[in-house]
């Protein structure tokens, strides 16, 4: 019985949809929509890949040839994380770089407002110096500078966003863990099933080597019996024998 059948064949065939999803998503996201949705189909992805190593496991198990069985469902289920991994790792270098480029345009866009107002401060400036008054005229507070509504639009927007990428990061890093926990959990099963067979097929050995010695004893036993009654008939024989001669 091959280790693919049955859970193993599950596990290939995932890996098959796994390579065709990743061809597919080769190009670096545009946008932080593409990238957000790379991340969460990455996120779902690891999940079902683990959900379905489990269920290889088990069907592993109900096999004759389990160890082998058991590697290649593990080693599906790793191939398949790398990729995954990679796709969620290229997403978020894409989304970290949109939000670089995001906090560059908003710091240029404050740079020129700063720029704009020490200008009208300083045509301000000259203008009074150019009065022909004696008088020096008092000198005007400086007006606030312009807030332009989109500005303070985009930079609310990418503080949200970056809470939104930050509640994300850790959701991933949870799930992540909580991953990781189910893996050192099945593991712990896993040798704990492979040590439980083990002691059985010891004890099953020893059984058999105990019933091959008794079955031995048994038949010395019977052997040493059948000596005792020929030894006893030729004896006898001769008893008979002797007492039949005349006198």
């Amino acid at each position: 019985m091959s280790w693919l059948s049955s859970g193993g064949k599950a596990l290939f065939a995932a890996a098959v949809l796994a390579g065709a999803s990743a061809s597919m998503a080769q190009d670096p996201p545009g946008t932080r929509e593409q990238a957000k949705a790379v991340i969460e189909e990455a996120q779902r992805e690891s999940a079902d890949i683990e959900r379905r190593y489990q269920q290889a496991r088990r069907d592993c198990e109900k096999g004759f040839v389990v160890n082998p069985c058991l590697d290649g469902a593990r080693r599906e289920r790793d191939q398949q994380r790398r990729a995954v991994r990679e796709r969620e790792v290229a997403a978020r270098d894409a989304l970290r770089r949109l939000d670089a480029e995001e906090r560059a345009r908003a710091r240029e866009a404050r740079a020129a407002e700063k720029a704009a107002a020490a200008e009208g401060s300083g045509a301000a400036s000259r203008a009074g110096k150019d009065a022909t008054s004696p008088a020096k005229a008092p000198r005007q507070p400086t007006p606030p500078p312009a807030v332009d509504p989109q500005q303070k639009e985009a930079a609310a927007a990418a503080k949200r966003e970056e809470a939104a990428r930050r509640q994300a990061e850790a959701k991933r890093r949870e799930a992540e863990q909580a991953a990781e926990r189910e893996r050192r959990a099945a593991e712990r099963a896993e040798k704990a099933a492979q040590a439980a067979a083990e002691t059985e097929r010891y004890e099953e050995r020893q059984r058999a080597a105990q019933a091959h010695a008794e079955e031995k004893a048994r038949a010395a036993e019977e052997n040493r019996q059948r000596r005792e009654r020929r030894e006893k008939e030729r004896n006898a024989a001769k008893n008979e024998a002797a007492g039949a001669k005349p006198q």
